[in-house]
């Protein structure tokens, strides 16, 4: 039996190109392999056909609104079990940084918090909380959700989510409360 290849998405991409992934951006500027923009188009993958998505400082450039529909794209196009990957300044740890001046780099910290706004687009507009997020992912279907600091800079966070079988909707659990599973 043929082995199947790895796909991988880099969604976010920016200037970052990583070899062996398909990278995406909404920026045609920054020439990624494919431009996407999730709020208002879905992939142009099939289901459970992508092994890893990274998605890694930029969900803090979409407005929460839309995560619902981007971390449902996500789920619709990992494989059972595939992982994505995010990372984000975690805004608690960020502020206080702010706040206090930390290593005297109050503009460093003020741009970890809202963005280096060099260019569109270069702006955070969520404060990252990981509660939050992964609460976003886990009503999106994803379980065996981690996070932990950036080994480099404790200020941000990385989460590493799996794709479930399936999603457990409020619709799903009552069908199985009242039918049983199915």
């Amino acid at each position: 039996m043929k082995k199947q290849p790895v796909l991988k998405i880099n969604y976010g991409c920016g200037e970052t190109k990583l070899k062996g992934f398909v990278n995406v951006d909404i920026e045609k500027k920054v020439k990624p392999d494919l431009v996407c923009d999730l709020r208002k188009h879905p992939f142009p993958f099939k289901p459970e056909t992508i092994d890893i998505i990274q998605c890694i400082h930029n969900i803090e450039h979409i407005e929460q609104v839309h995560w619902p529909v981007i971390f449902g794209e996500f789920w619709r196009v990992l494989k059972p079990g595939g992982l994505l990957y995010l990372a984000y300044p975690e805004f608690e740890r960020c502020a206080k940084n702010f706040l206090e001046n930390h290593k005297g780099q109050r503009n460093f910290w003020r741009a970890t918090l809202y963005g280096r706004q060099l260019y569109p687009g270069d702006y955070h507009v969520v404060p990252m909380v990981t509660g939050e997020v992964v609460s976003y992912l886990s009503d999106a279907g994803f379980n065996n959700i981690k996070s932990t600091p950036e080994p480099a800079m404790p200020y941000n966070t990385f989460v590493v989510a799996y794709r479930s079988t399936l999603p457990k909707t409020k619709e799903i659990v009552l069908r199985e409360e009242i039918f049983g599973k199915v």
